[in-house]
Parts: C-alpha cells; structure tokens; sequence
C-alpha cells in the first residue's frame, strides 16, 4: 500500500469510529424515547469495533512496512 492510501484509511476509520460512537451516545441519551435504542446501540458498538480494528490493522502496516 502507498503512504497516501494509508493516510486515507486511517483518516476515513476514524470518522467511521467516530460516527459509530455518537450513534451510541444518541442511542444511550434516547433510551426511552425510541423504540429501537437497542438495536442502534449494537449497530454502533459494531461500526465502532469495525472502524477501531481497520484503524490498527493499517497502522501495524505503516509501522511494519516504515521500520
């Protein structure tokens, strides 16, 4: 992978990361106003899990490819 591909994915991961944790926040605020909080507080604990994974994977890459 190039340097600007991996800037971009960790770039792109972390609004993904953050994006999933003010689903989180919303859904934790809204428990008892939405029917569906729960779904949408899982929904996020995934994205979150997902983006924060592809956030690591790429940097051990940057850092095994730069050493």
């Amino acid at each position: 992978m190039n340097k600007s591909y991996k800037r971009f994915s960790l770039i792109f991961n972390s609004i993904i990361a953050l994006f999933a944790l003010a689903v989180i926040c919303s859904s934790i605020i809204g428990w008892k106003e939405m029917d569906r909080s729960l779904l949408y507080l899982l929904l996020g604990i995934g994205i979150f899990i997902s983006g924060i994974a592809s956030i690591v994977k790429t940097a051990r890459q940057r850092v095994n490819t730069s050493s």
